[in-house]
């Protein structure tokens, strides 16, 4: 009997293991497939944020050069305006060309206030106070063209053209490098890395 059950019992178990193969091979098989399947989603949820990434690099490289050169150029139309004020003869097409310029900056430093950095927005407002002193400084200038003497108003547009040309431009430079350092392309830790 002991045979006959041994022979009784490797038939079951090798009934039960034919029935049973299909179904573990099935289990195996789902594993796999929810495992490429999780492999799959990660390396998705990776290629998205990498796209993420690099499209508010792409977005914050884009405003910074916008508003480098805005301050740039509106520092230029404070310039051009001080010439004019100096050859005694202000325009019409000068006063407006300083309004956009001055406009143009504006509207740009007002996005930038809700999207820069911390540390980029502090180097953009010393650019903003010092370009506003700026503007006061030529529009003090223009109103007393015909009142001052020549000698004084000849200093005064001197210092205003001094600091447009050279503290102007030193704090553009500097924020600048800030603008360069958050991007990490100068110095300073990759932010958006």
């Amino acid at each position: 009997m002991d045979a006959e059950l041994t022979t009784v019992l490797v038939a079951v178990l090798g009934v039960f293991g034919t029935l049973l193969s299909p179904i573990l091979a099935q289990q195996i098989t789902m594993r796999a497939k929810r495992q490429e399947f999780d492999l799959q989603r990660q390396q998705q949820m990776d290629e998205r944020r990498d796209s993420r990434r690099l499209q508010a690099l792409q977005e914050c490289r884009a405003i910074y050069a916008a508003f480098n050169t805005v301050a740039r150029r509106y520092t230029q139309a404070l310039r051009a305006h001080l010439r004019a004020i100096s050859s005694g003869e202000v325009s019409d097409e000068d006063q407006a060309a300083l309004a956009d310029a001055r406009q143009a900056y504006r509207d740009l430093y007002s996005e930038a206030q809700m999207i820069f950095p911390d540390e980029v927005l502090a180097a953009a407002l010393t650019v903003n106070e010092a370009l506003g002193d700026a503007y006061g400084m030529v529009r003090r200038l223009e109103s007393a063209m015909p009142r001052t003497d020549t000698g004084q108003r000849s200093k005064d547009t001197e210092a205003a053209r001094e600091f447009c040309r050279v503290r102007l431009y030193e704090l553009i430079g500097m924020m600048l490098q800030v603008m360069r350092e958050d991007l990490g392309v100068a110095g300073g830790d990759e932010r958006l890395s």
